[in-house]
């Protein structure tokens, strides 16, 4: 069996330790546009505020690779396939026939159209590479602009004031991190980012960059101007399609996969965020991985009928900004359409989501952390009764009644 993979994020690492652990021998390449092995990516703005030695950026060691018996093509992306004879074509010349073949290209920023955009101090923060670069960066500045308050967005930016940089985010919605707070959680921890020192500028968007030589700063639509020598760019995530285009796979928001991970090529998997399953398009570390488990046990599954159906787990966040707990999970309903139950105080925050039969779909929490485990397994598996909705509303509530509740039968997570 010859497996090749596209892509040595999480989704393709997790996919090939996985295909390796089941069948010892398969032969597994791994196709990589980048360097370095296997990064934790959600802890690069930890790189950015110097905060985490860089062996501990790496989710496996030196030599994993030659342990696992996994041929590791570091630099070298994956740039043609010809279905007709099995055969894939690298960067550097590399040719191999596949049996199964997965892409795990994943994602790069959604780059805003706006002239000044590749102005000397931009920056889209998606690699290793990306990091320490602003890392460097930022010591010889003093203010940073922030496009979009989106999680990795405002940790970033928080990397930055605690390297002493004035730090302003320009958010064109009327709330900070707008898909995964409510309007009440979204106001609380606009409050908590200003204490933190963030300035914040809520319905607001850049026309356009200026500098001479590099990044001076931005105009918006209002005309207001912002300085700053450094501008993370937080807008959004772009699926890397190419590989999919060039073989016509079916593809939306990303390629479309089934139930499987099976693309609309048989033989052809896609797995972590160039992938859209049947329950949407997440772009998330763990439904990365978890993608990444299912593709790899089916990549040498050795019939259809003993391939592994993707078990798809309601998105959840946390974001950890010095000291701030926010946690989202499944459906938060930000426009108001399911029935909630809010508790706060003047420091914490939480709303639980449930669908008209008090099936628990969604929740936020916002400065604590109570609550979330066992809300976390009664997610989508649990009906609340109707006589915990008012002792829910007090944050002392017991959460040992939520855990002692019974899953529903037929709920799915």
């Amino acid at each position: 069996m010859n497996i090749v993979i596209a892509g040595a994020g999480v989704a393709g690492i997790t996919a090939a330790e996985t295909a390796r652990a089941a069948d010892p021998k398969a032969n597994i390449t791994i196709f990589s546009q980048e360097r370095e092995r296997l990064y934790y990516r959600p802890r690069l703005p930890e790189v950015v505020a110097g905060k985490v030695p860089m062996d501990k950026i790496f989710a496996n060691p030196e030599g994993w690779f030659l342990e696992k018996n996994l041929e590791f093509r570091a630099g070298e992306s994956l740039v043609d396939i010809c279905l007709d004879t099995h055969q894939v074509r690298g960067s550097l010349g590399s040719r191999l026939i596949y049996d199964r073949l997965l892409l795990a290209t994943g994602a790069e920023s959604a780059k805003p159209p706006w002239p000044g955009v590749d102005l000397p101090g931009v920056y889209a923060v998606r690699s290793l590479n990306d990091a320490v670069s602003l890392y460097y960066d930022a010591g010889r500045a003093k203010e940073a602009i922030l496009v979009g308050s989106g999680l990795l967005g405002l940790e970033m930016g928080n990397a930055l004031i605690t390297r002493g940089l004035k730090t302003r985010v320009i958010e064109r919605g009327t709330r900070v991190l707008p898909r995964q707070t409510t309007p009440k959680s979204g106001a609380k921890l606009l409050q908590v980012l200003t204490k933190l020192g963030f300035e914040i500028l809520l319905g607001q968007e850049v026309q356009h960059a200026y500098g001479q030589d590099r990044l001076e700063g931005v105009v918006l639509k209002s005309g207001q101007e912002a300085r700053g020598q450094i501008l993370i760019l937080a807008t959004g995530i772009k699926p890397n399609l190419d590989l999919a285009k060039l073989i016509k796979l079916k593809t939306d928001k990303a390629i479309v996969v089934d139930e499987y991970l099976e693309t609309s090529l048989p033989g052809v998997y896609a797995a972590g965020d160039c992938a859209q399953s049947p329950d949407g398009f997440s772009g998330l570390w763990t439904i990365s991985r978890l993608q990444g488990l299912t593709a790899g046990a089916n990549l040498v599954a050795q019939d259809a009928a003993s391939r592994k159906i993707y078990e798809a787990q309601p998105p959840s966040t946390l974001l950890k900004v010095a000291g701030i707990d926010l946690i989202a999970a499944g459906n938060i309903d930000p426009d108001g359409q399911l029935t909630g139950l809010e508790a706060e105080d003047e420091n914490a925050y939480r709303k639980l989501l449930l669908d008209p039969k008090g099936l628990l779909v969604g929740f936020t929490i916002l400065g604590t952390k109570a609550g979330n485990r066992e809300l976390n397994e009664a997610l989508g598996q649990k009906i609340i009764p109707s006589e915990l909705w008012e002792p829910l509303k007090s944050l002392d509530f017991d959460f040992a009644k939520i855990k002692a509740l019974p899953k529903e039968s037929g709920a799915t997570s």
